[in-house]
């Protein structure tokens, strides 16, 4: 009996870069044998090695450093078809669960980029896919100012990046015809550093709610009519 179960262990144990990061179990419960397979089979790439498996057996063939980041380009490689859209909003849950758990700011910033991206990519195919990427853009949002802190520490020589979440929250208020709300997110988008063409946003946002808000004529000092 011990044998059979030491070699169980051995067959169902996790290696690669999923193992590495504790991550085999969730693997094994979370996904059928199927869904494994195909997951894995989408990183037979030309710079790996045929018949290499960098997810459960063969680790060092990823740019990966933390759970989040291998979790983040797992569903990376899932956006492709929207039939693999229910796949990646699980791996993308876990990435957000490991990433809260370490503090990784910058693990969270990511995968809620990775949240949106995907939600936008196949928002014609679902009816959720619009609300769960604006549901991400204001937890991407309400990390920001913290990450503007953990990007200036981890690449102090390079800009910071587009932010997914100021973008498309503001483009989606302005599409509403919310200027005001939109504007002031551009703003802290714009205070806080991140690229953008925010300035020019804020200024045809600024015509528009100008055109939108009614005219008061003034009137003459005795009231009974225009000046």
């Amino acid at each position: 009996m011990r044998t059979i179960t030491r070699i169980l262990k051995r067959y169902f144990e996790i290696g690669g870069d999923l193992g590495y990061f504790g991550l085999g179990s969730w693997w094994l419960s979370t996904f059928s044998a199927a869904q494994r397979k195909h997951m894995e089979a989408l990183f037979q790439e030309s710079e790996i090695p045929a018949g290499t498996r960098p997810l459960t057996r063969d680790r060092g063939w990823l740019p990966v450093q933390t759970a989040a980041g291998l979790l983040i380009l797992l569903a990376d490689k899932l956006a492709d078809r929207p039939e693999d859209r229910s796949l990646a909003c699980r791996v993308l849950a876990k990435a957000e669960e490991r990433a809260s758990a370490g503090n990784d700011l910058l693990g969270l910033h990511f995968t809620y980029h990775q949240i949106i991206r995907i939600h936008l990519r196949w928002k014609g195919e679902f009816r959720d896919a619009s609300d769960l990427a604006f549901g991400a853009c204001h937890k991407q949002m309400r990390l920001s100012h913290e990450v503007v802190k953990a990007f200036s520490e981890r690449y102090p020589d390079k800009p910071l990046p587009i932010h997914l979440g100021y973008l498309h929250a503001a483009t989606t208020l302005e599409q509403q015809g919310a200027f005001s709300r939109a504007m002031e997110i551009c703003r802290e988008a714009q205070a806080e550093g991140w690229s953008g063409d925010w300035s020019w946003r804020i200024q045809r946002m600024a015509k528009r709610l100008h055109e939108q808000t009614p005219q008061v004529r003034p009137i003459s000092q005795s009231g009974m009519g225009p000046i």
